[in-house]
């Protein structure tokens, strides 16, 4: 039977997986999106326009990526495994 201690330990680690796992799957998704701009860039015809697509892959890389990364998930799953940690030293909550 499993320890309290080993239980939360497990479920800080499989929260900071899925953490990890969610902020792949949406820097993915920004992949495909910036693909769509490449492909936008190499399209444009004028120099304006090419300036343009630049534009909205900025917008995009700095309004898109970070904010939806939820980065707080990671970093409250860090603190948790932290947290584990001092406990199995004998510190309590």
């Amino acid at each position: 039977m499993k320890t309290e201690h080993e239980i939360k330990a497990q479920y800080a680690e499989r929260t900071a997986l899925e953490a990890l796992m969610y902020a792949r799957t949406r820097l993915e998704a920004s992949m495909h999106e910036l693909d769509r701009y490449i492909e936008r860039f190499k399209e444009a015809s004028t120099p304006k326009d090419k300036a343009a697509v630049l534009n909205w892959s900025l917008n995009h890389l700095i309004c898109n990526i970070s904010p939806n990364l939820r980065l707080d998930m990671i970093a409250n799953a860090q603190a948790e495994i932290a947290r584990t940690e001092s406990f199995s030293q004998g510190e309590s909550a």
